[in-house]
């Protein structure tokens, strides 16, 4: 698998050209600072159903909510139910008991598996809260991770203006993007962390409208 947030030479030398920023101080402290920032969010996709480059499976807050309640929520409280001390004649072993071994403790069984049940209900909870309130993992992710990396920006190169820049075609891909060194800084070190060469255009543009965005 590619390595991702690693901001090596051959990374820091693109960033110079793409940033017009020489000033090898600032460009040394904005990077220690984009490894710690990068480190973060690759544990998170790399653990987080996303569409982000690494993760272990897409799937959205719906999806995610449903499969919980389906394979471990409602599985768990029918387990919960049929292993308390009332069932126990079901799990009768006569005339096999030469063959089994003791039961497991029910009281520590059942107390493991409310602690599953707990974490799970809570979680599929916050899921269904968050469809509720429009929410999704792939746009809150994007939203954080470029929040963070202009955070880091503007404390390291405050000189780096926010701007959206003018669109000019690029022939080698066959489309157009808007050009300046603030869109192409934040899209370089937005897709060393989340391996997508994205346009980020409306997130640029809450920067361009009020500088001290989320600072």
């Amino acid at each position: 698998m590619e390595k991702l947030a690693q901001f090596d030479d051959i990374w820091m030398a693109a960033f110079r050209e793409k940033s017009g920023i020489s000033d090898e101080t600032a460009l040394g402290a904005l990077r220690a600072e984009l490894l710690e920032i990068g480190a973060g969010y690759r544990r998170i996709i790399e653990t987080t159903p996303c569409d982000l480059k690494g993760s272990p499976f897409n799937k959205t807050l719906t999806q995610r909510a449903d499969w919980l309640l389906a394979n471990v929520v409602n599985p768990t409280e029918k387990l919960i139910a049929a292993i308390a001390e009332q069932q126990r004649p079901w799990f009768s072993t006569w005339p096999y008991e030469h063959e089994f071994a003791e039961f497991p403790d029910r009281e520590k069984l059942s107390a493991d598996l409310e602690a599953v049940l707990e974490y799970s209900t809570r979680l599929m909870r916050n899921l269904r809260g968050e469809q509720h309130g429009d929410a999704a993992t792939n746009q809150e992710l994007r939203f954080y991770i470029f929040m963070e990396i202009y955070g880091a920006v503007r404390r390291h190169l405050p000189g780096l203006t926010p701007r959206q820049g003018v669109y000019v075609s690029v022939d080698k891909e066959k489309t157009r993007r808007r050009v300046d060194p603030f869109p192409a800084a934040m899209r370089h070190i937005y897709a060393e962390i989340t391996g997508r060469d994205e346009q980020l255009v409306r997130l640029i543009q809450m920067c361009v409208q009020d500088p001290n965005w989320h600072l």
